[in-house]
């Protein structure tokens, strides 16, 4: 639903309130096709553009056309209900051509661990029982997308939901990206299964790899993640690392999810970042479970702003890159208008 928005009214000519997502993206996600898949902020939005969608053929000038119905509407300060308050939102000269540069592969199909966090892993009967009919292969697509025209360098091609490396066609998908000269291409693993095509991407700075890692030791590891294979995934961070060169020291980091009651202490994170550290990675990443932030963004405990903090000193201390994702980037706001 589109409604009228005083303040993404654009009093400039030529511009207009949009994203990359509206204007130049497409999501493969389990059974549909989507403009964007940014959840955790307010909006909330998932914006379809086709649903029950398992690997048809696809209507390029169908998809085109939505993204114009958005931008029409946008034009006039008529904004869709799922954008509000977007943080991607922005007034912009927008490029109106037709062609897709951001792309998020989101399969939610098959996964190598069972993350306590995880809506997948805590409903497997749901996602066992249409595990076969929801899977499809992208590589087809991306080929076609290729011969067309349609898919452009420049943008993101992101990998995420499930787990990505265990993808039959990963390794393929990813040689074929990185052989017709894309770049961007960003990959969310568990880190459990070393992927040679993502490492070769690393090397030639145009992969980046986040592995959510979450724990500090072993045993909080295996409460999180509910498999037994913290060293095989730090040994697949450090081989990681080792395909960086000076400019593309930031290119692999270790994710940590703040889990209230689970790995929301201060010792647990510091040994997290001692071992990246100890790995060779210049970047630190925290986030906060989602299901959790939903529930508790606007009444967050005291000790979440000091673990927060401490890391971004500690980050400091050890020469890292610090990084928020968008829900802690919302709590810190939330602190800041108090």
């Amino acid at each position: 639903m589109f409604v009228y928005n005083e303040k993404y009214v654009s009093k400039r000519e030529g511009y207009y309130y949009s994203c990359p997502w509206i204007e130049h993206g497409l999501v493969f996600f389990k059974y549909k096709l989507g403009i964007c898949c940014n959840c955790g902020h307010e909006g909330n939005a998932q914006l379809l553009q086709r649903n029950n969608y398992v690997g048809q053929k696809i209507d390029w000038n169908r998809i085109f056309q939505v993204k114009d119905i958005y931008r029409k509407f946008h034009k006039k300060g008529k904004i869709h209900t799922g954008c509000v308050n977007c943080p991607y939102l922005k007034e912009d000269k927008w490029d109106n051509t037709r062609y897709i540069d951001n792309l998020y592969i989101s399969h939610w199909s098959d996964c190598n661990s069972r993350c306590i966090y995880c809506y997948a892993a805590n409903n497997p009967e749901e996602f066992k029982s249409n595990y076969n009919k929801s899977k499809y292969n992208i590589l087809p697509i991306i080929k076609e997308m290729h011969e067309k025209g349609i898919l452009r360098p420049g943008g993101m091609i992101s990998f995420g939901g499930g787990e990505p490396t265990v993808l039959e066609e990963f390794e393929d998908l990813v040689t074929y990206l990185l052989d017709n000269y894309y770049w961007g291409i960003r990959v969310h693993t568990s880190g459990i299964k070393y992927s040679p095509a993502l490492a070769r991407a690393i090397n030639e700075i145009r992969g980046y790899v986040v592995v959510s890692v979450d724990s500090g030791s072993k045993e909080v590891f295996k409460e999180v993640k509910r498999v037994d294979a913290y060293e095989k995934v730090r040994d697949t961070v450090r081989k990681y690392a080792l395909q960086t060169t000076f400019l593309g020291r930031y290119l692999v980091s270790a994710k940590y999810i703040i889990i209230p009651g689970i790995n929301d202490t201060i010792e647990e994170v510091d040994k997290w970042m001692n071992a990246n550290y100890d790995a060779g990675l210049y970047t630190t990443v925290l986030d906060i479970e989602e299901g959790w932030y939903l529930k508790n963004r606007y009444n967050i405990p005291p000790h979440i702003y000091k673990i927060i903090e401490h890391a971004k000193k500690r980050a400091k201390k050890l020469h890292s890159n610090f990084e928020l994702y968008e829900r802690l980037q919302n709590v810190m706001a939330d602190k800041a208008r108090k």
